[in-house]
């Protein structure tokens, strides 16, 4: 029933019975009985002309992440820090499963119109922020995720290509990617890792033209200090929610 909601998105945010029937391959009844139970929970609602949207229910449990979440609450301070030291866009990304979700934003000094921002699902193999996060993760971890979702050719050469870079970037600690997300951004990403889980990641993003006056090396060194600091206050108990 809940893997109804998985069929919603920015592209598609209206859906009917008939339409997810033929989407998930389930019959018509089983999805009217799912849908029913789903808008008694405020999680769909029924609008005109017989579609169904995302309910007011989470809208609130969307606040009440944003004003609940220990991670997101300590981070936020340290993203400001490094925006307003860098001039950069600050996200917070954190790992949900097999998801991985913007939950913060920081303004940077500049007017960018991003790509990814609060609730907006990031690829998992392209982009500092999921890099960051990729390159710490354990092995098996890493083969399920490239296996569901590397956007190319899930072949021995580019598993080749995909490990020696995320070694490269473990080596380092931190991610640098250029176009990736979007055509005219740089983005700098390092992980938050608590106890040996990685929960997320911090990144931050710029223009090329900004990227020119930044040490990348000076600003890859602070993000990492930055996402440390992080979780020096992190409540014990606190831990990547897995798929």
């Amino acid at each position: 029933m809940l893997a109804l909601l998985d069929a919603f998105s920015n592209e598609r945010h209206v859906w009917t019975v008939e339409a997810m029937s033929v989407h998930f391959g389930y019959t018509p009844s089983s999805v009217y009985r799912y849908v029913r139970e789903l808008c008694k929970a405020g999680l769909l609602v029924r609008i005109p002309g017989g579609g169904y949207v995302i309910g007011a229910r989470v809208v609130e449990l969307d606040t009440l992440i944003k004003e609940t979440d220990p991670l997101t609450k300590l981070c936020i301070p340290t993203m400001t820090r490094l925006a307003q030291e860098t001039g950069c866009h600050a996200l917070l990304s954190n790992v949900y499963g097999d998801h991985l979700i913007n939950v913060a934003h920081v303004p940077g000094k500049e007017q960018m119109d991003l790509t990814f921002l609060h609730g907006r699902r990031l690829p998992w193999f392209r982009g500092a922020p999921s890099k960051a996060i990729l390159a710490f993760l354990p092995r098996k971890r890493i083969i399920k995720l490239f296996n569901e979702h590397f956007e190319g050719d899930k072949n021995k050469e580019n598993w080749r290509i995909v490990l020696s870079e995320l070694k490269r970037i473990e080596q380092a600690g931190y991610c640098i990617s250029e176009g990736a997300l979007q055509e005219d951004a740089v983005g700098f990403g390092a992980p938050i890792i608590a106890d040996g889980e990685v929960l997320g990641s911090i990144s931050l993003v710029c223009s090329k033209r900004h990227a020119n006056f930044l040490n990348y090396a000076m600003v890859g060194q602070s993000l990492v200090h930055g996402c440390k600091d992080c979780t020096t206050a992190l409540p014990s108990g606190t831990a990547v929610v897995e798929g």
